[in-house]
């Protein structure tokens, strides 16, 4: 009698394992940093637990066909048989799949996307692509090629995240598993390198480079109307499915008191870590501040986006910028420089200066809009949250 019970019971504890091992809500119900090694575990051990559950099942059987035990028993592969259920139909992670060189169309054979449709804009080899919400909340990750190069798009729906990546030709779909989504941030599996790579942060879960990662690429989060006024010649990814269906917009976040930031800069993967500005604080009046080690110019231009530039003028001196409100100057100067009294347009170049100055261009930052802090915040750890005091009677920035 023991025997077959004790059978049973491995065999359901380890499809158990197996099937809400990699739940996201052992980050919720256990300290985050160990629920996040429980589901890492868990996903490491999934093909041993099917194995070991398959063998106690057959033992079992065999005890019955044998004679040995009852029929009866056979009562016992009933829990197994809905753990592997669920895993495998009914686990929320099913409905996402990791899209291997997707089919794309220009923008004039897109319309099925509407206007007011959000997309990612990802220029990847000099080639302008949109990824609609629809299709990514269908296929949230996508893996593609252009000549040489190829790029790795994941995208968290409910962290409204995005990021993109290059990397290098031995980094293959099929190998990718879409794990779970801990903390609103999907958590991608590499079975060739053995690695977790997160999929807001674009590195591992310690915050290291993954395997075959080479960069990042820069990611805009806007409508379909906005996307193509900016890239007339972008190309747009089709469903995999063949439905364009699902949400077109960001999902609300399971907080809706939780603040919203901007992710500035954080070029480098597994280097150094975003600025996060809270959306609400950037206004027309410039922000200075640090992205990692890179000082940035940080404003919300006429259109309503944020915009970023690199400070550095020079390779040491990089000057603290105030908006213009002098009548003097010439009106396209949006702001001025402290250091050499500089004017420089939203566009960030130098328009009212001495000659060696004039038409200086600064460097643009990435900047990743409307994202959702408490998922930032859990895959970034210590990121820091750069919220400006409100300037007041500060005037707009003019174009």
């Amino acid at each position: 009698m023991y025997l077959p019970a004790a059978i049973s019971f491995c065999a359901t504890l380890a499809a158990a394992v197996m099937a809400y091992g990699v739940h996201p809500a052992w980050v919720e119900q256990a300290p985050p940093a160990w629920g996040l090694s429980v589901i890492m575990l868990s996903r490491r051990l999934q093909w041993p637990m099917i194995a070991t559950s398959l063998i106690l099942c057959l033992a079992l059987l065999g005890l019955v066909i044998s004679g040995k035990r009852r029929a009866w028993w056979l009562i016992g592969l009933a829990p197994v048989l809905a753990l592997f259920g669920h895993r495998f139909l009914t686990d929320p992670t099913n409905r996402y799949a990791v899209a291997d060189e997707p089919a794309f169309v220009c923008a004039a054979d897109a319309p099925f996307v509407r206007d007011e449709d959000h997309v990612v804009g990802v220029v990847f080899n000099e080639r302008a692509y949109a990824y609609p919400y629809a299709v990514l909340h269908r296929s949230p990750v996508v893996m593609q090629s252009d000549r040489e190069h190829r790029m790795l798009l994941m995208w968290s729906p409910r962290a409204n995240a995005a990021t993109a990546l290059s990397v290098a030709r031995e980094v293959k779909a099929r190998e990718l598993d879409i794990v779970s989504e801990p903390a609103d941030g999907l958590l991608v599996y590499n079975a060739r390198s053995g690695e977790f790579v997160a999929a807001v942060t674009g590195a591992t879960p310690k915050g290291d480079k993954p395997a075959g990662v080479e960069g990042r690429l820069a990611v805009a989060k806007l409508t379909w109307k906005q996307w193509k006024a900016r890239q007339p010649e972008t190309r747009v990814m089709l469903p995999v499915d063949g439905k364009y269906a699902g949400p077109t917009g960001p999902l609300p976040p399971r907080d809706p008191a939780a603040p919203r930031v901007a992710l500035v800069g954080g070029a480098l993967v597994g280097g150094a870590k975003p600025l996060a500005v809270l959306e609400r604080e950037v206004t027309p009046a410039p922000i200075n501040a640090l992205a990692g080690d890179v000082p940035v110019l940080l404003f919300r231009d006429p259109a309503g986006r944020v915009a970023a530039f690199d400070r550095r003028i020079e390779p040491d001196l990089s000057p603290k910028f105030r908006t213009n409100t002098e009548r003097k100057r010439s009106m396209s100067a949006a702001f001025i420089d402290a250091d050499t009294n500089t004017g420089w347009t939203i566009e960030g170049v130098a328009v009212d200066a001495e000659r060696p100055m004039r038409g200086r261009k600064l460097a643009a930052v990435p900047v990743q809009e409307n994202v959702y802090w408490q998922p930032v915040r859990f895959w970034f750890g210590d990121l820091p949250l750069h919220a400006p005091p409100a300037a007041a009677g500060t005037a707009h920035a003019r174009r």
